[in-house]
């Protein structure tokens, strides 16, 4: 238990994202943990999920400062305080599907490091760019200013960024994966920054998971598990991220991939 909270008090997390996939499994973790949790997700999920785990939830979106200030302001009349947050938001599969005629098949050979792949990365329209940096970075941004300055009044709090794999080895299966680079590049300022007062940021970084699309049987040899990475498992790892157990840890980049990329 964190050592900043009241003895006779459960830690907060705000989970974004949170109706399915990654951020419901985030959820379900940390409730089983003790957390008291705020949920918000564009769909209705997330106030299903709130109200199956004891929590409060609303509906709404990551790209809307007005949404993230009302979860946050949420969170702190429900309970009083905000210990934790997850910033999930997807892969940006709307934007690509919005900007992009076919998404690839993911498979064994796309994840090389030189598939032999004619993709258009220069067809590729500004705004998904500038949708992809909305999605993926600057709502963190939007959320660190929202719940920095509660956290500073408590004395500290962590902060887990849901990043992705194809950031530190780009993939033209993933072309838009270079930006999460600018989330991580905040990450490590926001920690340098933040670290004094108690608050730490840190970025996950999943490979490819059991809930991913567009998958090939033969992806899973170019893993060294040789399998996709469990909901579970990146859950842990993220539970782990906003613990006092991890409570030296600060501004890092940590790939759940199952060895399949090389590190930072």
């Amino acid at each position: 238990m964190d050592p900043l909270l009241p003895a006779t008090e459960s830690p907060v997390a705000i989970v974004t994202a949170a109706s399915r996939g990654i951020g419901a499994a985030i959820a379900r973790e940390l409730a089983a943990r003790g957390y008291r949790l705020a949920l918000m997700s564009r769909s209705e999920g997330s106030l299903h999920l709130a109200e199956e785990l004891g929590g409060v939830g609303i509906q709404g979106s990551v790209t809307d400062v007005a949404d993230i200030n009302a979860l946050v302001a949420l969170t702190m009349e429900t309970y009083g305080r905000i210990d934790a947050v997850v910033n999930n938001s997807g892969r940006y599969s709307d934007i690509l599907q919005h900007h992009i005629e076919k998404l690839p098949r993911l498979t064994g050979a796309r994840l090389t490091l030189e598939p032999n792949d004619a993709d258009d990365l220069l067809g590729i329209p500004d705004a998904a760019w500038h949708a992809g940096l909305d999605l993926v970075m600057l709502n963190c941004v939007r959320m660190a200013r929202a719940v920095t300055p509660h956290m500073l009044t408590q004395g500290g709090g962590a902060i887990v960024n849901i990043s992705g794999m194809e950031s530190v080895q780009p993939r033209l299966i993933y072309p838009l994966g270079p930006l999460r680079l600018a989330l991580h590049g905040f990450a490590k300022l926001y920690a340098d920054r933040s670290g004094r007062a108690g608050i730490r940021m840190n970025c996950v970084l999943p490979g490819v998971m059991e809930n991913a699309s567009s998958t090939d049987p033969s992806m899973t040899d170019a893993i060294p598990l040789r399998r996709q990475g469990g909901l579970d498992e990146l859950a842990k790892t993220v539970a782990f991220l906003l613990s006092a157990d991890s409570g030296y840890i600060s501004g890092q980049m940590i790939l759940v991939d199952g060895g399949l990329n090389r590190g930072l």
